[in-house]
């Protein structure tokens, strides 16, 4: 698209041990991350005999490369994925997540979570330091993200007002909090709606 890209990690993403329940218990395996997929080691062989529900295109290449049966994907978050299921369809699914993950139990399911990764916050590198104390568009994708950024910002006495806010959904604008010189949410919860709406602040 022509953007000038300035990346530098607030994370680490890094596997946990985890147990896995027993494949019987469950009529589909719900997947939110790929990181999910990539990090969730040999267990994961356990539940190739379950279809998978994924949320994004990213999440669901990452499960069908992992020899997984993916039958239903989603552009938009886990509610609206799990509310498009006809009535009494796959009403038991096992979630593998993150230790830090947003909790949503629609009344129609029952949804057992199993974090197989964690996502270390780390401090704001050197990098993202000089950009944002000269003022750039910053692409948030989660609010956890958006609370560690301004976190970070706060503590380094880097101002918000000379930095736009690209958000992945109004949950995570809100958690940047306010200050900033201007917060857009993109339309849809994906990465081309979220660089399409930070290509036009760009060209402002």
């Amino acid at each position: 698209m022509g953007l000038s890209v300035i990346a530098d990690p607030l994370f680490m993403v890094e596997p946990i041990d985890w147990t896995p329940p027993p494949v019987a218990q469950f009529d589909a395996l719900l997947l939110t991350s790929a990181n999910a997929v990539k990090h969730a080691g040999p267990h994961l062989e356990k539940y190739k005999s379950l279809p998978v529900l994924a949320v994004g295109d990213i999440t669901a290449t990452a499960a069908r490369q992992a020899g997984l049966n993916v039958v239903k994907t989603s552009d938009g978050g886990m509610k609206e994925l799990v509310a498009s299921l006809p009535a009494g369809q796959y009403q038991k699914l096992l979630r593998l997540t993150g230790r830090d993950h947003v909790d949503i139990t629609p009344p129609a399911h029952i949804i057992a979570l199993c974090p197989v990764y964690q996502a270390r916050a780390l401090p704001l590198g050197e990098k993202a330091q000089r950009a944002l104390r000269q003022g750039h568009v910053i692409l948030l994708h989660s609010p956890r993200a958006a609370k560690i950024l301004a976190g970070e910002m706060d503590r380094l006495d880097i101002d918000r007002s000379v930095n736009d806010i690209v958000a992945l959904s109004h949950n995570v604008a809100d958690a940047a909090g306010s200050g900033w010189e201007s917060v857009a949410v993109a339309e849809r919860p994906t990465d081309d709606a979220l660089l399409s709406m930070a290509s036009t602040l760009c060209q402002i």
